[in-house]
């Protein structure tokens, strides 16, 4: 008993000094440590204080608080001295407590004392209070905060105090400025168990909570209130609020740029530029560097244009197979880095065939190559973060064909152009681009804003012209939103957090950047105005309208050239909780949908046997030629269906579409990632029951 006394006595001893007590604190939070970073941390910086240092570790070692691994030559602290360094904590704020005056914990992760003075400076700072206002707010404060008599205090709970003052006041302006922006405790939970159920690691519970706050901070600092309103009601809806401030959505990038420029991806970044490639496998490398620092910058979608020919220009003397190797290598490496990033967007790959300028025999090994390359990629990835938009305006070679399809039966993302003089992204977005006199290679482009069609219908009451006017007031809030956001991500280039954009100006423009309105509920819209038996002409004239009045108000309204803007109906998140809003404020008896789901509709899908109906591919082919921000139809491909039905349907549609994407779903197992081309109850390669889904038009 005795000798655990003094060992004990000679602990309290080792950590009196608080220069012992800080190495400790050093260690816990900063891990093992050299002698060298240790001495350094502890505020050692002089040759002459070497050897006090050493006495005090020597302290710490002798009493084992620490320990030095020898291997490595690093110090660390041990679970002793973590023990005694939180019973000293714990001692600490004690003390504090039961010392009769207020104390606070902080968001800086201290305790100090409780002092009046950091509200009013908050007030003043933050709110942008005046001074004797401020004052004011700050004597009922303080002395509500002592009539409760808390335990403890903590910064959150001082700030709703406050929050809660300036709103029984009137002062809300004043509230929504100093309003704290996070996730409740029971929601961070939450995202941590479904990360865990889905398996999709911390990176998911970062990203969702970082959008969480970067969203509050938009509706509540940066937008108008009269946008932030629209959006909350559900006139309007923003995608991807999380970056909507922050980066643009979309970028069209020329690959042949980079056989002529030099790009330079930040200060900081350990490859400080990328210079034009000499071969195959440095033009790949490149690719996949160049990917990962834009998948920071853009938000939902980075398209590649002329892949053929920028490929093309190092593959001359490879083999098809070397070709395919290295295409392959950089579509896995590149997937990869998608999935990691905090907005993950997507990439898309543009395949055109026929105006790439090289010799007919390279231009179509590289092609096959491509297919080839991405067919492997798509068997062995089970949620593809790469899209093929392939060009074809007449029917391909057989081989060609046969591969195609057996991308999209194997659970690839291809979608087909028809179109030699419009390049699109996956999900359909026009490059409308100045094609003239001012031509622009590479630009980005906002999209992800969306007008809510039906209820401007349900409020219209069948009066076609009333719904036409209340539909221009909503694009003129819409533009007036997306010349704002333009301006946010402006600043943002200009202080340089999207470096590689800023520092690239004499290759992605930062001039110009259109926007893009897309439309939800077209069809619920109509079938609102019109009887719902009317006949296709009817229909048809109704649609001429509404998309006829939208794009000569957009086109009235828009003065400068970088301030583009275009309309679409492309695929969003908006169409279910535009639904069930207006469910919710309207009834079941006055909200409709196509098909009776619980979603508007948006992008149109058809089946094979549709494209025999001239009716209706006359209406989408209207829709896609007059839509000038975006616009894709979606073939839906059964279950059950083989390459041969796959291969009819393609070179039935080429024909006859402008722009369409193939739908096949593929079951994929959670548990070890095995893809399955029909149905299953059990996975066939691990036995497991956790199977889910995912459709090809989504990637």
């Amino acid at each position: 008993m005795e000798t655990a006394s003094r060992r004990v006595r000679s602990i309290y001893y080792a950590i009196a000094s608080p220069t012992r007590l800080e190495i400790l604190r050093i260690l816990n939070a900063k891990g093992p440590l050299s002698y060298s970073d240790l001495k350094t941390l502890a505020g050692f910086k002089s040759k002459k204080e070497s050897g006090k240092f050493a006495y005090h570790l020597r302290k710490l070692v002798k009493q084992t608080l620490i320990s030095l691994d020898r291997g490595e030559r690093k110090y660390n602290i041990s679970s002793l001295g973590r023990l005694v360094l939180n019973l000293t904590r714990q001692v600490e704020e004690q003390s504090m407590l039961e010392s009769g005056k207020f104390y606070v914990r902080t968001s800086k992760h201290t305790m100090e004392e409780f002092n009046p003075d950091k509200i009013l400076q908050s007030l003043i700072r933050e709110a942008g209070m005046p001074v004797e206002l401020a004052k004011r707010i700050t004597d009922e404060a303080e002395a509500r905060i002592y009539k409760f008599q808390t335990t403890y205090l903590t910064a959150p709970l001082i700030r709703e105090i406050v929050n809660v003052l300036l709103l029984e006041h009137g002062y809300e302006e004043y509230r929504h400025k100093l309003t704290r922006l996070g996730l409740p405790v029971f929601d961070v939970t939450e995202l941590i168990n479904k990360a865990s159920k889905s398996r999709e690691g911390l990176c998911t519970v970062f990203r969702q909570t970082a959008k969480s706050v970067f969203s509050e901070y938009l509706l509540l600092t940066q937008l108008p209130r009269d946008v932030s309103d629209a959006h909350l009601s559900g006139d309007i809806h923003l995608s991807d609020i999380g970056c909507w401030g922050l980066m643009p959505d979309a970028l069209f990038m020329d690959l042949s740029s980079l056989n002529n420029n030099e790009i330079k991806l930040g200060k900081l970044s350990t490859v400080q530029r990328l210079f034009p490639p000499s071969n195959i496998e440095e033009a790949m490398n490149e690719l996949v560097i160049l990917t990962s620092f834009l998948s920071l910058e853009i938000g939902s979608e980075i398209i590649y244009k002329n892949f053929l020919k920028y490929v093309g220009e190092y593959a001359k003397g490879k083999s098809q197979k070397e070709i395919k190797e290295a295409i392959l290598k950089t579509f896995f490496l590149i997937s990869s880095t998608l999935t990691t990033s905090y907005n993950r967007p997507k990439l898309a790959i543009n395949i055109d065939p026929y105006s790439n300028d090289l010799e007919e025999d390279l231009n179509n090994s590289v092609m096959m190559a491509t297919l080839d390359a991405y067919k492997d990629y798509s068997d062995n990835v089970p949620l593809p973060q790469i899209g093929l938009v392939i060009l074809l305006d007449k029917l391909p070679d057989k081989e060609q064909m046969k591969q195609i399809a057996s991308i999209v039966n194997s659970g690839g993302s291809i979608s087909i152009s028809t179109q030699r003089d419009s390049i699109r992204s996956y999900i359909g977005l026009k490059d409308f681009s100045p094609k003239r006199e001012h031509k622009i290679e590479n630009f980005s482009l906002i999209h992800s804003l969306s007008l809510n069609l039906p209820r401007l219908s349900y409020e219209s009451n069948k009066d076609e012209t009333y719904f036409r006017a209340k539909m221009a007031i909503l694009i003129q809030l819409s533009i007036n939103a997306m010349n704002k956001r333009r301006k946010m991500i402006e600043e943002m280039i200009n202080r340089g957090l999207l470096p590689l954009i800023a520092q690239n100006q004499n290759i992605v423009s930062i001039d110009y950047m259109p926007s893009v309105i897309n439309l939800v509920g077209l069809n619920e819209a109509v079938t609102n105005l019109i009887d719902e038996k009317a006949e296709q002409q009817e229909r048809m004239a109704i649609i001429e309208k509404v998309i006829g009045t939208a794009a000569k108000f957009i086109n009235e309204k828009i003065i400068k050239q970088e301030e583009k803007t275009g309309i679409s109906i492309l695929q969003s998140d908006s169409a279910e909780r535009f639904y069930n809003l207006d469910l919710e404020k309207y009834g079941k008896s006055v909200v409709i949908t196509k098909d009776g789901k619980n979603a508007y509709s948006q992008v149109p899908w058809i089946k094979s046997v549709d494209l025999n109906n001239k009716g209706l591919l006359d209406e989408l082919n209207y829709l896609s030629k007059n839509l000038s921000g975006g616009f894709s139809t979606i073939i839906d491909i059964p279950i059950k269906a083989d390459i041969d039905f796959i291969e009819k349907t393609i070179s039935e549609a080429i024909g006859k579409l402008d722009y369409f994407k193939l739908s096949k779903r593929i079951f994929i197992c959670k548990n070890c990632g095995a893809k399955f081309f029909i149905e299953v109850e059990r996975c066939k390669a691990c036995k497991s029951t956790a199977l889910t889904y995912y459709s090809t038009e989504y990637f």
